[in-house]
């Protein structure tokens, strides 16, 4: 039967879901039965036994502790007892599941909470102690939240209102503001001088009394103004810490209680002493100036000097640094040294020079003299410099001894051309000493005792005769070779000799024979003579020469040998530069000659003396020396050692006063060219600098000006020249460097503060204004712009209403020329116009020295910040009437209701009927207002008090708002008892009846209900009487009248012969009313003995493209066999023996299931059946039908709603099979034929009837019933097929006999929407197929939906295509557009929107859409269409989300292709349909439905569940919000980096179409920008699926050209959009 059939699949759903909840941890589970989240749903949620709770003050105070229990109510679940009756029974679709969930009740304050008791009621319980009377409204006013959970559909949710109404209690002490604060006064300040305010406020609204203990310090008790008491002293300390206590009047709570409590706050504040800085650093001792020296031997690290500075200010201010001035960093002298301070004690601090590096004095070009400047700054305010100048010279240690360049000598006197001279000399002996100076001196002796005839010159190591032998001629032959030693000893202290000593061997040639070589001038043996230090660049390669000595550059010599040779120049020191090398030898005969060269410029400030070796390439060759000293010349510049540097002068000093003093250093060995002086140069310094700074002849920089940095100059650049004692060696001038001195003058604090504005200000503020919100920014000015300031109020501050505070300053800005503050005055406390409505407040601002004030007149606007209070009379929380029931009446008996509004002025009130609008129905409740209060009346038909609309207690609220309805509102408790009239009958009310057939005399209990009010005798005892039909008979009731009596048919039942009775009573209470009422009887079957025959059925199937997978182990329909028990098909044993087209078929409980996909075409399936109680068998045949069709079918499908046929009435062939009636009456009346009608979908329609009343007689049920009927014909659109059906719908009664109802019903009319959401219809395609079964034909039809969405209301699409002549069509009111200019790309939607976008195959494509015109947020539905081309590329296909950073700020949605399978992303969660594989040439349906906190994504006939998301980070603003389609742009637009979590950006190839949201079609001709994609219909060559498919078959029954998808659904956890209310 149907109905077991029904019952049996809505088990099926429960267990199914809960056993996806149980597998959530082991995976995502495919699944095709979770109910629509939308359809059918009126978002109903518990009940509350009040819509509005109002506490007052007498009920419940502010000062309740924790746990206190506010007030106690009562939720009741919702379920079908409770719907209401004003749900319209219009409403499309299957009945909703309302079985009672888990209710949870949640308050929207946190300072309070709900506790469930034990009675199954609920407590409010208070949360915060104590409760803060300055709330808006001087009330706490919230939402009750009651959520009511279910296991297969979302939740649903209630709220109540909750008005608590304070009364202001002393319960909190006073709070400083901040807690500890900080202040600030000169340590030069005079007594009585006001630095500050201390701040407190009462969070009660108490006055503050402010003291202390301090005697060094006041405060006025009222304003909490500090003042300095007494004198500093002399050495005060720089932070003092001061208690201070905030004491409460305890006013807060006058009048309305006799006393209030009083409380203190003590808090320690610290006063910071501000130390004046008033002196600079002094350096001791005369260091500055002087010379110390160094020797070259001290190790790294050692102390060349100790500098001491003293400075006796107190604190930061005398704490002195000693280091190199900044900018030495940039030279390289510096580098060579470094400063250690040590700790300093007391006022002084010392610190040690030490060398950074080790040092040679003899190294080439070292140097040896240095000008260091030293800077001592104090750490004051203004902070105070010194400077000073050091020079620091390195000194020669003898730390080398002399070393000869070569250990053994040789020389041969010949005879025949040394002449008889006793001056001769013979050869000269070379040591080298790598000291400088005296230490490098070397004197020459002879280490051998005896040496006959010879000596040495100890100044040039020269060998000659001794003075005693008169000549060559008296040396004795035989003598000779003579050798002998020679050691070298340097003028050092101590003197070093030399370690190794020079062996010297003489021979002697008393022959003619001429020497191989020999000069032509014995002079040239030995040369000594100056030259100019810039040779080089006087001469160029002129040969070195010097007439003053007789030389004039040319060295000649005489060679024996006819053969040439060379003369070179070179160092008698190994590995040695010279810069001089020798002239090209010119020959004369046999006279050589050649000179010696300057190669480079000569410098006598690195080397002054040239020893050079000339040697004659000859054997022996003939060797010279010559010794070469160098003229010093004025070629070095003075040079500092930094090139600028900055010290600070302090503003307001007077006197001559020294500076600063530096020196540069001049290398030249001239002590005239070296010695430097020094001038200012007038040039390049400020012209302000002139006449203000001076410049001594030794560096001293002086002034004797008086600097004021508020009126003059702050930077002074002043430029001193240093200059040398001669002209230099190239110009008439002398050599000259600039140094670069900026003198900052510094400030002091000598000007008080100003404020920008003028003396005084007069506001305007609400005097709702918020505790911490900022008035009024002043700002502050003081041209002492390093001063500290502290701001306060002086007066006028009543009640601690106002902070005055430091809101900013330009302490940051280092190119400042004066401080500036912006100070706020700010609200602290509570504000009441009708307390005090104006302040004057006198401001302050204070820099430490100085004080400037300012008046601000703060004056309060009124506005409503009290809600109106009504009068109720004493002792009564609510307002009371009674009425009779059924009754109209105009002015209910009883108090008047009236409000006062408490505000200055007072407004007009206007009364308004508060409920929650789904417990009982009031509509017949009106007020009767006038003066400010108002009546309560009653209309026709009066009220309700009895079952199951009505209630013997009405309770709603009476709203009053003031300001004539606009205003602030406030509430009241109506309850009127409803006095019971007898106006109701017994009905019968304990459904189902069944009588077993085959039972003689069958009976069964009814149960007669009267819902009047028994204590009044209006209901029992009942009398009942049977009018028809007279076989049954009726006997009772119970002894204790509860109504029941027993039905008895009076005979013996035959279900063959009948299947249902209707039995009419007459009903009578205990006081005579009554009323006739039917009831349905259902003849029970029991099994009999009856034997079974051969039967045949009909199943028809027809599914939509893609969703081949929803027909899998789905009941297609009873297997028939003829058997006149037709309650026990599940008892009977089924065989399948055969099925056609290669289809597997089995059957279940006697239903005909498949376990296989079920392909289009046809099959024949013959079951056995047998009968188990009787040795009967049969066989059923199952001729089935099997069709697909193109899901557009289903889009573009219209619908038509009969009335008088259940969908298995319209199937049933016995009864005249109806259904082809209605496809011949479409055809007659649209003019098509009746074939080319494809049915899609019979469904029932659901109709709510009270379960208090019973179900109506089969007959008149079938009278009420309501089926659609969803079919679609391709040659006329869905618009028009409704709009000609509407128009024709007497012709079907009439022509035909079909009932019609309505053509195109719209779900959404007459349908209620909670607040926020708007009601939108949506057609969609649930999973799995709806089945129709009667006994010899049954309709597996495609489940279609068409349900009333209950969206969120701030979607709101703009359609740009939309052309003249739409048409809102009055039967349904949906709209339709010609669109005849756009026929070209249909299909279309309804507002001529284009539905379909193609991507190109070679890549690359995209759209992008207004993200305005889109919407996921809950409550949604989205869905969308997508075929992709062959092969399949991973890609993206959807996203929807910001097109600029912070992406993850939004909860953005995509779609992908990932590794050929569906990839979906909301945000940070990724869901893989990892059992999908997406085939090309396959349409797919993807549909995300956001509802609460859920969210159900379909992708065709499949559903998949997880949970975890978090939306909470969502944001609506949707200006930088886009729909990107096909892909992401990437040339020239930084989207596609914006969401690096994606696999793909731009590869889809396909068409995307039908994109919906919230119930409108996306145009697709309406993108901002796109590429490589163009609108219109999708390209037939992009799918190979027809609108019918067949199915082919081969060997084993298997598919060869039908590709079978998976398809995904998913259900998504996410936190919903919470919603705001505002009363």
């Amino acid at each position: 039967m149907p109905a077991m059939l029904l019952s049996t699949k809505c088990n099926h759903v429960l267990i199914v879901y809960l056993t996806i909840q149980l597998n959530l941890a082991i995976g995502q589970i495919c699944q095709n039965d979770i109910p629509d989240f939308f359809y059918n749903v009126n978002s109903a949620g518990p009940l509350f036994d009040q819509s509005v709770y109002t506490v007052n003050a007498f009920n419940f105070s502010g000062t309740s502790p924790n746990g206190t229990t506010v007030f106690t109510f009562n939720v009741q679940p919702q379920t079908d007892f409770t719907r209401p009756s004003f749900v319209s029974t219009s409403v499309t679709g299957r009945a909703l599941n309302l079985t009672q969930g888990v209710i949870t009740v949640t308050s929207s304050n946190p300072n309070f909470t709900v506790t469930t008791l034990s009675n199954g009621s609920y407590a409010l319980v208070s949360n915060t102690y104590p409760l803060s009377y300055f709330v808006p409204y001087y009330r706490y006013l919230f939402y009750l939240i009651a959520t009511q959970t279910y296991s297969t559909r979302p939740s649903v949710s209630s709220t109540a209102l909750v008005v608590i109404n304070l009364q202001n209690y002393n319960v909190n002490p006073p709070v400083f503001i901040p807690a500890n604060q900080t202040f600030f006064i000169s340590e030069t300040a005079t007594v009585g001088s006001l630095f500050g305010t201390v701040y407190a406020t009462d969070p009660d609204g108490d006055g503050i009394v402010y003291s202390t203990t301090s005697a060094l310090f006041s405060i006025d008790a009222t304003t909490g103004s500090l003042r300095l008491q007494q004198s500093l002293p002399s050495y005060a300390a720089s932070q003092y810490f001061v208690t201070v206590t905030a004491s409460d009047d305890g006013s807060s709570c006058l009048p309305a209680l006799p006393v209030c409590p009083r409380f203190s706050t003590t808090t320690t504040i610290t006063i910071n002493i501000t130390a004046v800085n008033k002196q600079s650093p002094i350096f001791l001792n005369n260091i500055c100036g002087s010379t110390v020296s160094f020797y070259e031997n001290n190790a790294i690290g050692a102390n060349i000097t100790m500098m001491s500075v003293y400075d006796g200010d107190r604190g930061a201010n005398g704490q002195v640094t000693i280091v190199f001035p900044s900018t030495s960093t940039q030279a390289t002298a510096y580098s060579q040294f470094y400063i250690q301070q040590s700790t300093q004690i007391n006022s002084t601090r010392t610190a040690l020079l030490r060398t950074n590096i080790s040092f040679d004095y003899d190294a080439p070009g070292i140097q040896r003299v240095w000008y260091l400047f030293i800077l001592a700054t104090d750490n004051g305010t203004p902070q105070r410099q010194s400077f000073c100048s050091l020079r620091i010279n390195l000194l020669d240690v003898n730390d080398n001894s002399p070393v000869f360049i070569m250990t053994n000598w040789n020389y041969t006197i010949y005879r025949s051309t040394a002449g008889n001279s006793n001056s001769a000399r013979f050869l000269r002996i070379i040591a080298s000493d790598a000291d400088s100076g005296v230490n490098g001196q070397i004197n020459y002796y002879i280490g051998t005792v005896g040496v006959p005839y010879f000596t040495i010159n100890q100044t040039t190591g020269t060998v000659i005769l001794r003075s005693s032998v008169p000549g060559i001629y008296n040396l004795s032959v035989s003598l000779f070779p003579i050798t002998f030693q020679v050691y070298a000893q340097d003028s050092g202290t101590p003197p070093r000799t030399s370690e190794t000593n020079a062996t010297v061997t003489i021979y002697y040639n008393n022959g003619n024979d001429p020497p191989p070589a020999r000069w032509v001038d014995p002079a040239y043996e030995e040369l000594n003579f100056p030259i100019i230090e810039k040779y080089y660049e006087t001469y160029g390669d002129r040969p070195i020469f010097n007439p003053s000595y007789g030389f004039n550059g040319t060295i000649s010599y005489i060679l024996t040998s006819t053969i040439s040779s060379i003369m070179t120049v070179s160092s008698p020191f190994p590995n040695t530069y010279i810069p001089f090398s020798d002239v090209f030898v010119s020959k004369s005969g046999n006279v050589s000659s050649s000179g010696i060269v300057v190669t480079s410029g000569l410098h006598a400030e690195i080397q002054s003396t040239y020893l050079i070796y000339i040697r004659v390439l000859a054997t022996p060759p003939l060797v010279g020396s010559t010794t070469v000293t160098l003229i010093d010349q004025n070629d070095q510049i003075p040079t500092f050692s930094i090139n600028s540097i900055r010290l600070n002068i302090v503003e307001n000093e007077g006197g001559s006063r020294v500076i600063a003093q530096i020196q540069a250093y001049d290398r030249d060995v001239n002590p005239i060219y070296s010695f430097v002086q020094y001038r200012l140069n007038e040039v390049l310094s400020d012209s302000g600098a002139i006449g203000n700074f001076f410049v001594a002849a030794n560096g001293t920089i002086w002034t004797n000006a008086i600097f004021d940095r508020e009126s003059n100059k702050t930077l002074y650049r002043i430029f001193i020249t240093a200059y040398d004692g001669a002209p230099a060696w190239n110009s008439l001038g002398p050599n000259t460097q600039d140094f670069q001195f900026d003198v900052q003058v510094i400030d002091v604090n000598d000007v008080p503060p100003v404020f920008a504005n003028s003396t005084s200000l007069t506001i305007y503020i609400n005097e709702t204004t918020a505790i911490g919100t900022g008035i009024l920014n002043l700002t502050i000015t003081d041209t002492d712009f390093d001063t500290i300031l502290d701001f306060g109020i002086l007066s006028g501050n009543t009640k601690n209403a106002f902070v005055f505070r430091l809101l900013s300053d330009n302490t940051a800005d280092s190119t400042r020329t004066q401080y500036q503050a912006i100070g706020q005055l700010y609200v602290v406390g509570p504000l009441s116009y009708e307390v005090t409505h104006n302040y004057t407040l006198v401001l302050f601002a204070f820099d430490t020295q100085n004080l400037a004030t300012i008046t601000v007149n703060v004056i309060l606007l009124p506005q409503n910040t009290r809600a109106p209070i009504f009068n109720l009379m004493p002792g009564f929380s609510s307002y009371q009437y009674s009425v009779l029931e059924g009754s109209a009446v105009s002015v209910l008996n009883g108090p008047v209701i009236s409000a006062t509004d408490p505000d200055i002025p007072p407004t007009s009130l206007v009364y308004s009927i508060v409920t929650n609008n789904i417990q009982w129905n009031i509509n017949n409740i009106y007020l009767n207002q006038t003066n400010n209060q108002t009546t309560i009346g009653i209309a026709a038909p009066g009220l309700s008090r009895d079952l199951p609309f009505g209630s013997r207690i009405y309770n709603f609220t009476i709203q009053a708002t003031d300001q004539g309805g606009l205003g602030v509102s406030s509430y009241a408790l109506v309850i009127i008892t409803v006095i019971d009239t007898n106006n109701k009958a017994p009905i019968p009310t304990n459904s189902p009846w069944i009588l077993i057939e085959g039972v003689v005399n069958p009976s069964t209990a009814v149960k007669f209900t009267d819902y009047d009010d028994p204590a009044q005798n209006n209901t029992v005892p009942f009398q009942i009487q049977i009018v028809s039909p007279s076989t049954f008979s009726l006997s009772g009731p119970t002894l204790n009248y509860n109504g029941t009596y027993r039905l008895t048919y009076n005979g013996v039942l035959n279900r063959t012969v009948t299947k249902n009775l209707t039995v009419t009573f007459n009903a009578n209470d205990n006081k005579g009313f009554s009323a006739i009422s039917s009831i349905p009887i259902i003849v029970g079957d029991v099994l009999n003995s009856y034997p079974i025959s051969n039967g045949y059925k009909t199943v028809t199937v027809i599914y939509v493209n893609g969703y081949i997978n929803s027909l899998i182990n789905v009941p297609l329909g009873s297997v028939y066999i003829n058997d006149p028990d037709d309650w026990y098909i599940g008892s009977r044993s089924y065989s399948v023996r055969s099925a056609g087209n290669g289809q597997t078929f089995t059957v279940d409980q006697g239903y005909l299931v498949t376990s296989s996909p079920l392909y289009p075409g046809s099959a024949t399936v013959l079951v056995d059946v047998t009968k188990s109680n009787v040795p009967s068998s049969a066989v059923g045949t199952m001729e089935v039908g099997v069709q697909s069709v193109d899901p557009e079918w289903v889009r573009q499908a219209a619908t038509i709603r009969i009335q008088g046929e259940y969908p298995e009435t319209l199937i049933d062939p016995t009864l005249g099979n109806r259904l082809n009636v209605l496809r011949n009456a479409l055809a007659s009346i649209l003019f098509v034929t009746a074939d080319s009608i494809t049915i899609l979908a019979i469904r029932p329609v659901f109709q709510y009837r009270s379960p208090y009343y019973p179900p109506l007689p089969f007959d008149q049920a079938k009278q009420q019933a309501l089926t659609d009927v969803v079919f679609y014909i391709p040659s006329l659109a869905k618009s028009d097929i409704e709009n000609s059906v509407n128009t024709n719908i007497a012709r079907f009664a009439s022509l035909y006999g079909i009932i019609v109802s309505a053509s195109g019903p719209n779900p959404c009319s007459n349908y209620v929407c909670s607040s926020g959401t708007i009601c939108r219809p949506t057609r969609t395609i649930q999973p799995l197929p709806y089945v129709i079964d009667s006994n010899q034909t049954s309709f597996v039809g495609i489940n279609v939906v068409d349900s009333a969405d209950c969206v969120n209301s701030t979607y709101s699409p703009n359609f740009t295509n939309t052309q003249s002549g739409c048409t809102t069509y009055s039967f349904n009111n949906f709209a339709y557009c010609p669109c005849t200019s756009l026929q070209a790309y249909a299909p279309l939607g309804p507002y001529c929107q284009v539905l379909g976008r193609t991507f190109r195959e070679n890549g690359g494509g995209y759209a992008v859409f207004d993200g305005m015109y889109f919407s996921n947020q809950a409550p949604t539905r989205f869905s969308f269409d997508f075929a992709l081309r062959s092969p399949v590329v991973d890609g993206l296909i959807l996203l929807y989300g910001k097109n600029t950073t912070d992406v993850n700020g939004f909860f953005w949605t995509s779609a992908e292709i990932f590794n050929s399978k569906l990839r979906l992303r909301f945000r940070d969660q990724i869901l893989d349909a990892t059992n999908t594989v997406i085939n090309a040439s396959t349409w797919y349906h993807v549909e995300f439905q956001y509802v609460d906190s859920l969210i159900l994504v379909t992708v065709n006939d499949c559903q998949y569940v997880s949970s975890g998301f978090n939306k909470t980070l969502n944001s609506y603003d949707l200006s930088n919000v886009q729909l990107f389609l096909g892909g992401l742009p990437v040339t020239g637009s930084l989207v596609s980096g914006l969401y690096p979590s994606l696999t793909q950006v731009s590869t889809f190839t396909g068409c995307i179409r039908n994109v919906m949201s919230n119930g409108y079609y996306l145009d697709m001709n309406a993108a901002v920008a796109s590429a490589h994609s163009e609108t219109g219909q999708c390209s037939p060559t992009l799918t190979t699926i027809s609108t019918t498919t067949t199915r082919t078959t081969v060997a084993g029954g298997h598919a060869t050209n039908i590709i079978v998808s998976r398809f995904t659904w998913f259900l998504l956890v996410a936190s919903v959009l919470c919603k705001a209310y505002a009363v």
